[in-house]
């Protein structure tokens, strides 16, 4: 289940564009990781609330830094 929860996740942060920003992400045992950083406060926003909105996260942890 974690790999589609990753796979899910990946998708989505393709679809927005964010896939371009140095997000790493893990799932484990529901739990999603993400990690890395991004340009702004709103993109670090997005990427925690895609993850929220993914099938079968149960919790997400953000430890997205922002780049100014």
């Amino acid at each position: 289940m974690d790999s589609a929860i990753e796979k899910n996740y990946k998708a989505a942060l393709i679809s927005k564009g964010l896939d371009k920003e140095h997000i790493r992400f893990n799932a484990k045992n529901g739990v999603l990781t993400l990690k890395g950083s991004v340009k702004s406060p709103d993109q670090r926003q997005e990427a925690q609330q895609i993850a929220a909105n993914t099938p079968n996260v149960q919790q997400v942890l953000n430890e997205l830094q922002v780049n100014r």
